[in-house]
């Protein structure tokens, strides 16, 4: 925690105000060694004031406690610490494979917490799988070492704290370390997690409707996702939106309905006379009140029919999704009266099998990659090796 700005300061605080004096002292030396730029910033002006030699160990220490941020990168870790135990350097080992398994428990955590209770959760879970790795490697060190088994992580920290409870700083290393473990949990649910609930929910998707329609739902749903992030429409209106695909041409349809066409300017295409849908089903009758022409799959029919007259039901799939204003996401909604009229001309409308399901994010590799990575980069920061230990 040292190597942290404000983190390390309010530690200082903590020892100086609870009497520890020269733990304050010590923990601000390793912030202006460990913390990157400061260290660099701290180079310099021992260079300039003509101390060569502080200056050249403060980086030696800096690079250190370098090696301990790389430590705890999972995998990264795990090989280096398979190389240091190759290489005959037992504590070299031990170090990179405690520092990346706590890392690991604690992604591990936060993934398994967003699955269970969102971002919540994951934060929660991060926090838990940390110190529930903590014991684990702190059980494994008794057993290998006995008495001389030192504990690892909050294991350690609560140690202190029973040793010595007057001094404040090592509360804040404690709530430092689960704050921080918090939050890589809570990035990793965002990344990892996030990745894992749509896979899940796309293949219980595609199970249902067929790998397909469950493609061209998610498709329908990003695009009003899309739409949604430009345009806002009361919540008492609906929004609703149709996409068609003739399988045979591969030409796909969309259709708002007049609530959308309205907000996003886009003219009536059906003119005045029976609808390319009531061509096809003279007998259909008019259930609700409102006119055919105002629903989303009119509108998307009636292009395809025009653009292709001769087009077969058979050949045609269609979904159609709306935007719930209390989840803030598109969901698959069923037919109105009016429209089940059509179903004659209208070919398979897969989303009347599954109304009110929330349509799967799609997650990009990318967003994973970044948003995991940029948790392991700050919980990195708290693992450097103290200069003190050095």
């Amino acid at each position: 925690m040292d190597a942290v700005p404000v983190f390390s300061q309010i530690k200082s605080l903590a020892q100086w105000a609870t009497g520890n004096k020269k733990g304050a002292v010590v923990t601000q030396d390793n912030f202006l060694k460990l913390c990157p730029v400061v260290s660099q910033g701290t180079s310099v002006v021992q260079a300039i004031a003509g101390d060569c030699e502080g200056a050249r160990e403060t980086q030696i220490q800096f690079l250190k406690g370098i090696n301990g941020m790389v430590n705890s990168v999972p995998v990264v870790g795990h090989v280096k610490g398979a190389v240091h135990y190759v290489c005959g350097d037992k504590e070299g080992g031990d170090n990179a494979m405690k520092a990346a398994s706590h890392t690991t428990g604690v992604i591990g955590g936060g993934v398994g917490g967003f699955l269970v209770g969102g971002p919540v959760g994951a934060a929660a879970g991060g926090a838990y799988g940390g110190v529930l790795m903590d014991g684990i490697i702190s059980l494994a060190e008794v057993a290998v070492d006995g008495e001389k088994a030192k504990p690892y992580g909050a294991c350690d920290t609560i140690m202190r704290i029973i040793e010595d409870p007057s001094d404040g700083g090592n509360y804040v290393d404690l709530i430092g370390a689960t704050a921080f473990d918090a939050m890589t949990g809570y990035t990793a649910g965002q990344g990892i997690g996030k990745t894992i609930e749509y896979n899940i929910k796309k293949r219980k998707l595609a199970k249902t409707v067929g790998v397909d329609n469950a493609n061209m739902i998610e498709d329908t749903g990003n695009t009003m996702r899309q739409i949604n992030s430009k345009i806002k429409i009361k919540k008492n209106k609906s929004q609703v939106m149709t996409r068609v695909k003739h399988d045979v041409t591969g030409k796909i349809f969309d259709g708002h309905n007049k609530q959308m066409r309205k907000k996003l300017h886009i003219k009536n295409n059906i003119t005045n006379g029976p609808t390319q849908l009531q061509q096809r089903v003279p007998g259909a009758k008019q259930v609700l009140k409102r006119p055919v022409s105002t629903c989303a799959e009119q509108q998307a029919y009636n292009s395809l029919y025009t653009d292709n007259p001769h087009a077969s039901p058979g050949d045609l799939r269609s979904v159609s999704v709306k935007w719930n204003p209390e989840s803030q996401g598109p969901v698959t909604v069923r037919r109105c009266p009016n429209c089940r009229e059509f179903r004659p001309a209208m070919g398979d409308v897969s989303t009347d099998r599954i109304p009110e399901t929330p349509v799967p994010k799609r997650v990009r590799c990318g967003e994973t990659v970044a948003a995991t990575a940029l948790g392991v980069s700050v919980h990195a920061l708290t693992n450097t090796v103290e200069s003190e230990e050095l």
